[in-house]
């Protein structure tokens, strides 16, 4: 399973020697053939590619020795794996191969370049958030961690000291209280047990999110007991047994994190249109959102997840420029002066360029407000004139 850290590290990641290699298999086909023919198909137009880089000899047929790693390793993946996507990142000249295995859909691209492509990767930690998802009843509790479409639960999460009663309790409980005080206490204790649990776990990173399944009394006296950065963090609940299959619960999770996060992209959209109706802090549009990453005023992007447009961007220092420079103006990037390239899809190198101004990007699936902001948009952090008056400041100050 591939993390944040693996992710980071590819993106930094720039060949010194010989080419980047990025390989994506969509293996959800029922016929193992036609998977292979894919394979095969996206082997050989990336042969043609090679033919047509002017590569060093050596550089030459260490691309061809990855091309081959890759046939071999979609060939050996069992036909029954219960992944549907692979992820295969080389560079045989600086001995360079990583496989990633996914669970969720990706679509099939090979791509040869000094740089992994690895936004789909971006946009799939983007899209799944670590979720935690805690069911309760008056005395138990179960956890389970949600990640990239699969789930696990915690065992030790029900034996790490949930108890229905607190070792003082009994001490301050009157031996003639009722019965139905007794249990009241206890169900208390054990949900404030249960809410000293998901605080420790949250603290240690251990998820982002959160659901609790149980009901609604008992959920919401919970949600009331959390940590408030915890209680920030609360997605959603459903009402749940605590004894249904994992499949179940998977299942349940997964539409009310899809709901949330269907809330939060129209949210954000909508905001980005208020400021831009009003000249305020955000753009629309591939142009604006390239000046605005040169401008290094990027705080959130929004991106269409199919968008892609040709472009250019510097291989020095990898900022995105808009393609439509006039031909008498010299092809420049203006922060370290090497000459540009053109590239297939300069909306990838806005995503690296956002994301290395530690700005939060969100990839919008099917939605008409993306389209509406031309399938890119982003909230900055400063308007042009502004700006202006900053780099006004620091020449006057150097």
């Amino acid at each position: 399973m591939v993390t944040r850290e693996e992710v980071r590290e590819l993106l930094n990641y720039v060949a010194q020697e010989g080419v980047a290699v990025s390989f994506y298999l969509n293996m959800d086909v029922h016929n193992k053939d036609i998977q292979d023919i894919e394979t095969k198909d996206l082997i050989k137009n990336a042969r043609k590619d090679l033919a047509s880089l002017n590569l060093d000899r050596t550089y030459l047929r260490a691309a061809k020795e990855n091309l081959n790693q890759i046939r071999k390793s979609v060939s050996s993946e069992n036909a029954g794996s219960k992944y549907t996507s692979m992820a295969i990142f080389a560079n045989s000249a600086e001995r360079f191969f990583r496989v990633y295995r996914l669970p969720i859909h990706v679509k099939s691209k090979l791509v040869i370049d000094n740089a992994f492509y690895v936004r789909p990767l971006h946009s799939l930690l983007e899209e799944h958030n670590r979720i935690g998802v805690v069911l309760v009843d008056s005395k138990h509790a179960r956890f389970f961690e949600i990640y990239i479409g699969e789930i696990h639960e915690d065992l030790e999460f029900s034996s790490a000291g949930i108890s229905t009663r607190k070792p003082l309790l009994e001490t301050f409980m009157k031996r003639e209280k009722k019965l139905a005080q007794k249990k009241e206490d206890e169900t208390r204790s054990h949900l404030s047990s249960v809410a000293d649990l998901l605080k420790a776990h949250f603290l240690m990173h251990h998820f982002d999110k959160l659901i609790i399944g149980a009901k609604k009394p008992l959920r919401d006296h919970l949600s009331r007991l959390l940590h408030p950065q915890l209680h920030e963090n609360l997605i959603g609940f459903c009402e749940i047994d605590i004894h249904t299959r994992e499949s179940e619960i998977l299942s349940r999770a997964l539409d009310i994190k899809r709901e949330f996060e269907l809330r939060e992209e129209n949210k954000l959209l909508r905001e980005i249109m208020n400021e831009i109706e009003r000249d305020g802090y955000a753009v629309k549009g591939l142009k604006r959102v390239i000046e605005a990453a040169q401008d290094h005023s990027l705080q959130e992007v929004a991106v269409a997840d199919e968008f892609s447009h040709a472009g250019l961007v510097c291989p020095g220092c990898g900022m995105p420029y808009f393609s439509e420079i006039p031909p008498e103006e010299k092809r420049i990037c203006v922060s370290c002066g090497e000459e540009l390239t053109e590239v297939a899809d300069v909306v990838y190198h806005i995503v690296e360029e956002a994301v290395r101004q530690n700005a939060m990007v969100r990839h919008i699936r099917g939605t008409n407000l993306i389209c509406s902001l031309e399938n890119i948009a982003a909230v900055i952090k400063f308007k042009n004139s502004e700006f202006e008056k900053i780099e006004e400041a620091a020449e006057t100050e150097s």
